[in-house]
């Protein structure tokens, strides 16, 4: 028996709660940011989030996969308006 022999079991939907807290604490920066450029930054990171909880849907967290995809589309959406905002500025 080697130390690496043990396989150590991740807990999806642990990690998936974390991620999630996470993504809203972000996501309500976002909302109160008033410069529209870090709010895009802010947005671009949402959405990143979103992808991360996507695929720990995927990997076995037990949650409603098309629930989550209706947020990461409304966030990209939401990020898609800022990102024309800033350029008309």
């Amino acid at each position: 028996m080697g130390l690496f022999s043990r396989k150590s079991k991740v807990d999806y939907d642990l990690v998936f709660k974390e991620q999630y807290k996470s993504l809203n604490r972000i996501y309500q920066q976002a909302r109160d940011e008033l410069d529209y450029k870090v709010k895009e930054s802010l947005m671009e990171v949402v959405v990143e989030k979103y992808r991360e909880i996507l695929e720990l849907i995927d990997k076995g967290a037990k949650q409603d996969r098309k629930h989550f995809e209706a947020l990461k589309k409304s966030a990209e959406d939401e990020l898609q308006t800022i990102k024309n905002i800033n350029e008309e500025a």
